[in-house]
């Protein structure tokens, strides 16, 4: 999925002046002349490969990023304490897949990429009525089928905390198919928020997925030409794929394997595409 207008608008606006203080001011023309030539020159790009470039030449110029250690262990710990009432919900549901994918939907609201903060109080709000979201019946099913049909499954998570979520989706995956091989894919670097082997193992994903890979690479999403041979080979074998997150949406939409996504919209173009207010709950098949 490339980019369109909206998104080279939005790349611009949050990187071009997403310098350090004090930095001279040559190093920060040099920046921002770089960040329009990635922006405008290659439309054959996504917006996460767009956005991996950019790191590149801020650390060229400025230095190492902010280091969100922190933020993604206090996250994950938090998700960590609130997934027993999750797993609770899941069990009471009529139907605990539909509740296990509402959680999943809603874990995606951690995100510090499209989001400049994430308020745990909404977070929280969110999850406490996740029951609300509705989940289109005819997809949802689709899911159920191929899920009971599957030898193999393939989990490709996005942010940390949100993995706590995933982790609950997980489990009752393997409730329904108890000989479910479940791989989980995480980033091979850290980029933002989004999850690493580092969060996978703070959320215990080795207790659900019988193997945890990453990507080989720092990219937000999965674009499939920067992937480890490892990842790769956890995508091909897979007989379905569940996919997290905007990012990988935009980089994995079009693929034709049998994938669902999972996420939360909230940036404008994923609002016009599913016709949906922001903070809205979509799962949608790959075509």
């Amino acid at each position: 999925m490339v980019c369109n207008a909206y998104c080279n608008a939005c790349l611009i606006g949050k990187r071009l002046n997403d310098t350090p203080a004090g930095a001279a001011p040559e190093a920060v023309a040099a920046y921002q002349g770089r960040v329009r030539e990635i922006v405008e020159n290659h439309p054959e790009l996504s917006s996460p490969e767009k956005d991996y470039a950019i790191n590149l030449a801020y650390e060229a110029f400025f230095g190492p990023m902010k280091d969100f250690g922190p933020v993604k262990r206090h996250f994950n710990a938090l998700m960590m304490a609130m997934e027993p009432a999750m797993m609770d919900g899941v069990r009471a549901a009529e139907d605990p897949l539909r509740r296990a994918v509402q959680y999943a939907m809603t874990g995606n609201f951690i995100d510090f990429a499209a989001m400049d903060s994430v308020d745990e109080g909404r977070l929280r709000q969110l999850i406490a009525q996740s029951d609300r979201i509705p989940v289109p019946e005819d997809v949802l099913e689709a899911l159920r089928r191929d899920v009971m049909r599957a030898r193999r499954l393939t989990c490709i998570a996005d942010n940390c905390g949100e993995i706590v979520a995933d982790r609950v989706l997980m489990r009752e995956l393997r409730e329904m198919n108890p000989s479910l091989e479940i791989t989980a894919v995480v980033k091979g670097a850290p980029i933002v928020n989004d999850a690493t082997r580092e969060d996978a193992e703070q959320a215990r994903l080795y207790e659900v997925a019988r193997r945890v890979v990453d990507t080989g690479c720092g990219i937000a999403g999965c674009p499939e030409n920067r992937l480890s041979r490892e990842c790769l080979d956890a995508l091909d074998r897979a007989d379905v794929l569940i996919s997290k997150g905007q990012a990988n949406y935009e980089t994995l939409c079009g693929c034709g394997r049998n994938l669902y996504y999972i996420f939360m919209c909230k940036c404008q173009l994923f609002m016009d595409r599913f016709n949906v207010p922001q903070f809205s709950g979509i799962i949608a098949r790959e075509n």
